[in-house]
């Protein structure tokens, strides 16, 4: 309760009144990426999907003002506190409170998207039930394409990364490239562009997507396709929200949320082909598949990361990551 009251005064929010029309449901969504990005084109293309669906019945609206400062970590106690009634969640922030939502941002496990999408399959009941206690559901969960490295010198075996100044985006990655030698630092975005334009890093861990977006490569002309981690975004809604909606308004959501995601998993192996092709064309030299000394080293200098997880999660959860490496080889 503490922490809810917490984002309501933050924020200069109050809890949402009734429907502004008596004739259809209108709910509020959260998200932190924008219209820009892969994710906010998806939720775009879901609000729209449940508008058409539903006849005009159910709309879903992206919060504006104060509610676009609402970021992952305070999508949980929004949606309880009925700030919002959805919310398109980045699962790393999830894992915060839940640490079986970090399971796909682990590195090394997935080296395809069919592998990333057996693991969500495999996981995706534990995070309903996580879920379910704090009174939310699951409406969808989409993968981000998977993290490489941008250089501005090619990496092809371990002894490339020495000494290497590179940039982070979080903790578990630091300290995987510190196990390979790298000197890394945990950097937002704006701060990394300002050391890469100064020379005080030569490399950065994006997605190829994410560096293209951002012209990466104007100073960093190769790109590594590590295949660290393929992280989710769930978009998960209040219970209460839901079940006060009648029938249809009920499956206009959920067929929405199936074709979405189903759609945006199909999709995701022809984007990654298709953004190495631009990377390319764009002059940037990519190196995929890696090699066997890189993968290998890789792999060895995840694993303090992968058993770090494993102390943080109970059996169940060790159980199914254990299944899903039994079976990831024939995927």
């Amino acid at each position: 309760m503490k922490r809810v009251l917490g984002v309501i005064l933050a924020l200069g929010l109050a809890p949402m009144g009734a429907d502004a029309r008596a004739d259809s449901v209108e709910l509020t969504m959260s998200r932190e990426y924008g219209p820009q990005t892969m994710m906010g084109q998806r939720a775009q293309a879901f609000v729209e999907k449940v508008a058409s669906l539903s006849e005009g019945e159910l709309v879903i609206y992206f919060g504006e003002g104060p509610l676009t400062r609402l970021r992952s970590v305070n999508h949980l106690e929004a949606i309880n506190a009925d700030i919002i009634q959805l919310a398109d969640s980045h699962s790393g922030a999830l894992a915060t409170s839940m640490p079986l939502f970090s399971i796909s941002s682990l590195p090394t496990l997935v080296d395809n998207p069919r592998q990333a999408r057996e693991l969500y399959r495999l996981a995706r009941p534990s995070y309903e039930a996580l879920l379910a206690r704090h009174d939310q559901i699951l409406l969808y969960a989409l993968p981000w394409p998977p993290s490489g490295l941008w250089s501005r010198k090619p990496i092809a075996e371990r002894q490339d990364l020495q000494g290497l100044t590179v940039r982070a985006y979080d903790r578990n990655t630091q300290r995987v490239l510190l196990n390979l030698g790298a000197i890394a630092s945990v950097l937002s975005w704006e701060p990394m562009q300002q050391q890469l334009a100064e020379g005080r890093i030569e490399a950065v861990m994006t997605s190829a997507l994410g560096g293209l977006t951002a012209e990466l490569n104007r100073t960093l002309n190769h790109y590594t396709a590590l295949q660290y981690a393929m992280p989710l975004n769930i978009v998960h809604m209040s219970q209460a929200r839901f079940e006060a909606l009648d029938a249809p308004q009920r499956e206009a959501l959920l067929t929405a949320a199936a074709e979405i995601e189903d759609t945006s998993w199909d999709a995701i192996a022809g984007i990654l082909e298709e953004t190495h092709a631009q990377l390319e064309h764009a002059g940037v030299t990519v190196r995929n598949p890696l090699t066997p000394d890189l993968k290998q080293s890789l792999s060895r200098a995840s694993i303090s990361v992968i058993e770090s997880w494993r102390s943080k999660v109970g059996p169940k959860e060790n159980e199914l990551l254990d299944h899903y490496l039994d079976v990831r080889s024939t995927l």
